[in-house]
């Protein structure tokens, strides 16, 4: 990476509160939500909830801290959060699941928000050949509450600053000997050191 780059601090709280509209999709107990998140150089990070109880809430959260470059914040508003309702079944010995539906929220929606606080309700499309996608019903939403932080990183924008410096600048704004590795006390010590040592 380009030290040269300022390195921010970026983190996002993601909570998965509650569903509507799923009591037809039976059974109820097997559904579950899934995120993907954009990490960069196509990659991705996927994260599961839990399984839905009898009632239609999770009230489960996430969160993700990390570095990054402005470039990687600017990319990722390009993007969209992906996020499904999904319902596990048995492929014969093989646990899977199923996509019911899908919704997406954009990045650039999160980060414009006020406070970069984003609160409200996702619709999912049914995906085809899902049992309910025939239904007349009304389509499943999951509401959730994510909260982004951005910040320049000063650890790390520390330690740049110190490899991109050179030896003899310190810095500061005090006028320091920027050669001097003993303050001036220790060289009156050393020096009458040198004399003693002389005799």
């Amino acid at each position: 990476m380009d030290l040269t780059q300022k390195l921010r601090s970026f983190s996002c709280e993601l909570t998965i509160i509650q569903a509507q509209n799923v009591e037809p999709m039976k059974p109820m107990k097997n559904l579950f939500a899934r995120l993907y998140l954009p990490a960069g150089n196509n990659k991705r990070i996927q994260l599961n909830t839990k399984k839905l109880s009898s009632v239609p809430f999770w009230n489960e959260s996430f969160s993700l801290d990390c570095s990054c470059p402005n470039q990687f914040l600017e990319t990722l508003k390009l993007e969209s959060l992906m996020l499904e309702l999904r319902q596990s079944k048995a492929l014969g010995k093989i646990w899977g699941s199923r996509v019911v539906g899908r919704g997406e929220i954009p990045w650039k929606a999160i980060f414009e928000s006020p406070n970069m606080e984003f609160k409200d309700w996702v619709k999912m499309d049914l995906v085809s050949g899902s049992d309910c996608e025939n239904a007349t019903f009304k389509a499943p939403e999951v509401h959730v509450e994510i909260k982004i932080r951005v910040a320049l990183d000063m650890e790390k924008e520390n330690r740049r600053r110190r490899l991109n410096n050179k030896w003899d600048e310190c810095g500061c704004t005090h006028g320091h000997d920027h050669h001097a590795w003993c303050s001036p006390e220790d060289y009156d010590i050393f020096a009458l050191g040198a004399a003693l040592e002389a005799f």
